[in-house]
C-alpha cells in the first residue's frame, strides 16, 4: 500500500474513532492515547503522528492524540485489554487478537485467504466484513475502523 494511500486510511480510522469519542464527550479539552507496537521510525507511527497533528488542528485544539509507540503502553493483548478497560483510546492491532474476543473476526488473517490486493480490498469493503466489524462492536464495545494489508 502506498505512503498517501496509508496515511488517508489512518487519517479516516483515526477521525471515524473521534467522532464516537467526541460524541460521548462533554469535556472542553480531552487527551487522547493512541499505543501501537510498531517502532517509531515506521510508516505506521510517522502516519499515526501525522493524523494527531491534523486531528489536533481539525479540532481547534479541543482534542489531542499522543501516540506511543513500540508497545510502551503494552503489546497487542495488553492494548487489546485497555482498549476495552479505557486506560487507551486508539490502537493498531491485529485481527488475530481481536479474535481472542470474537473469533470469527480473525479470519481476515488466515494464511492464503486473499489472493492479492484486490481480492483484500473487495473483502474490506464487502457485506461479510462488515457483519464481522459489526459483531465484534457489539461483544466488545469496540470500533473496527480499517484493515491493513
Amino acid at each position: 500500500m502506498n505512503k498517501l494511500k496509508t496515511t488517508q486510511n489512518v487519517f479516516a480510522a483515526l477521525l471515524t474513532g473521534a467522532i464516537s469519542t467526541i460524541a460521548s464527550s462533554a469535556i472542553a479539552q480531552e487527551v487522547l492515547k493512541w499505543g501501537h507496537v510498531y517502532e517509531s521510525a515506521t510508516p505506521y507511527h510517522q502516519a499515526a503522528l501525522m493524523a494527531a497533528t491534523k486531528f489536533e488542528a481539525a479540532t481547534n485544539g479541543r482534542y489531542k492524540i499522543e501516540v506511543f509507540p513500540a508497545s510502551q503502553l503494552g503489546k497487542e493483548v495488553a492494548l487489546n485489554e485497555g482498549l476495552s478497560l479505557g486506560t487507551v483510546d486508539i490502537i493498531y492491532t491485529g485481527v488475530a487478537f481481536m479474535g481472542q474476543s470474537y473469533p470469527p473476526i480473525a479470519i481476515s488473517d488466515f494464511p492464503f485467504t486473499m489472493r492479492d490486493f484486490d481480492h483484500w480490498a473487495a473483502y474490506s469493503e464487502s457485506d461479510l466484513f462488515s457483519e464481522l466489524a459489526q459483531a465484534y462492536t457489539g461483544i466488545t464495545g469496540n470500533h473496527v475502523v480499517n484493515l491493513t494489508y
